[in-house]
């Protein structure tokens, strides 16, 4: 019997072979839209290599999880169950990828994982109103029904909420799962950035199930500290890079301080048509897509990280991980030394990092050795090294119009602290 297929080519994986069910998810709108979300938001004003993008990625965490899939003998219904998951696992996303996440929990109390499970359920659409009529396939959760997939279970291992089938969670959603492998490896290769280079090939061979969770077999230790240290190197040098974390603030800004704007509205559009409809804007909002589109971005005016702190200082910091807070203290700057409204941004990014990627210091991984199951951190140190390194490098960075660095600079432990 014929079965229709379609080869992808990828710069990774090399060819990644799409039929039945899985060509059709990618006909639809919410995979398709993805083509127009840049995996890593505004690091090209960087890394001028990294437009790759969330479909991507996507085609990538399906594919590692098809291998591991088979690596680890899964049967036919769980191995489909979980190459659903990591096709779909990151539809949710909007605009710019992470940059503006924080405005949705802030709002609304949920992330791009809440609303991919709603397109997986039906509850939310990716398109409005009037771009329906141009929209002639099928939406995610109507070729989930169409092929007797359940849709909860698809869910629950996005989430990594299995306890059935502990190990189908963990795959995709744990301390090292078929996720990061792709984007690691992925985004090392787009940004030129060598520490994320990592034997993709090797941890897999390595990967067991034992009582129904996953683990590593004891030769696996070693690439295993490889993958570790790659998350963290490519965290601290990549996603965390000063630069990037400017332009991501910048954009943030334009929108919190957009009077219209509606985070599901706003979560609905492409990178492209977001700063589109900024430069529509009157004020900062046109000032800000003009300065990202000409890379004329503000500059760090004062940084410390926690080791420079006192423990009251800290604390006070600490503080302004509370939005409203923090946005009553960059008033504060502004108004103490006459800085136009938005200007001055204070980030506080612990919270908001460790909200938007748990994973970034788990360490949590089972060790099958012989007849006997320990952690990793029973073989290595590099296990608390990690859970012990600061990322990013700054607890507290403020940044501003460059006509305003030194002002900034100059007054603000006085207005921090006082």
């Amino acid at each position: 019997m014929y079965t229709e297929s379609k080869i992808i080519r990828d710069p990774i994986h090399g060819d990644i072979k799409l039929e039945g069910l899985f060509l059709e998810l990618i006909e639809t709108p919410e995979i398709q839209r993805l083509y127009n979300i840049k995996q890593l938001g505004l690091a090209h004003l960087v890394f001028p290599g990294a437009h790759h993008t969330r479909l991507e990625h996507s085609l990538g965490a399906y594919y590692m999880a098809s291998q591991a899939a088979d690596k680890l003998y899964l049967e036919k219904d769980e191995k489909k169950l979980l190459a659903c998951a990591a096709l779909l696992h990151d539809i949710g996303h909007g605009p710019f990828s992470h940059t503006l996440e924080y405005i949705l929990r802030d709002s609304l109390n949920v992330d791009h994982v809440d609303l991919t499970e709603k397109l997986i359920f039906g509850e939310y659409t990716v398109f409005d109103s009037h771009e329906k009529e141009f929209i002639d396939s099928p939406s995610v959760f109507e070729v989930l029904d169409k092929h007797g997939i359940d849709k909860k279970q698809v869910a629950d291992v996005i989430r990594g909420k299995t306890d059935r089938k502990h190990y189908l969670g963990q795959l995709l959603n744990d301390s090292i799962d078929v996720d990061q492998l792709d984007y690691i490896s992925r985004d090392a290769y787009y940004t030129g950035v060598a520490y994320g280079m990592i034997d993709v090939e090797r941890f897999l061979q390595t990967l067991v199930i034992y009582n129904n969770d996953l683990a590593v077999k004891r030769k696996g230790v070693g690439v295993v500290e490889n993958v570790l240290m790659a998350r963290t190197l490519m965290y601290s040098s990549v996603y965390f890079h000063k630069t990037i974390r400017i332009a991501e603030l910048m954009l943030s800004k334009a929108i919190e301080l957009t009077k219209d704007a509606e985070p599901f509205d706003f979560f609905k559009m492409t990178d492209a048509e977001l700063i589109n409809d900024l430069k529509t804007k009157n004020g900062f909002q046109h000032e800000i897509a003009i300065r990202l589109k000409y890379r004329k971005l503000f500059k760090q005016a004062y940084t410390k990280s926690k080791s420079d702190l006192d423990k009251q200082d800290v604390e006070i910091i600490k503080k302004l991980e509370n939005v409203r807070l923090r946005r009553e203290k960059e008033q504060e700057f502004e108004e103490t030394l006459n800085i136009p409204r938005g200007h001055i941004i204070i980030d506080v990014p612990y919270k908001e990092l460790h909200l938007s990627e748990p994973r970034i210091s788990q360490t949590d991984i089972s060790i099958v050795d012989g007849e006997t199951v320990k952690k990793l951190g029973d073989y290595t140190p590099i296990a608390k090294a990690i859970q012990m390194r600061e990322i990013p490098d700054w607890f507290i960075m403020i940044v501003t119009d460059e006509k305003y660095k030194d002002v900034v600079s100059k007054e603000a432990e006085k207005i921090l602290f006082s």
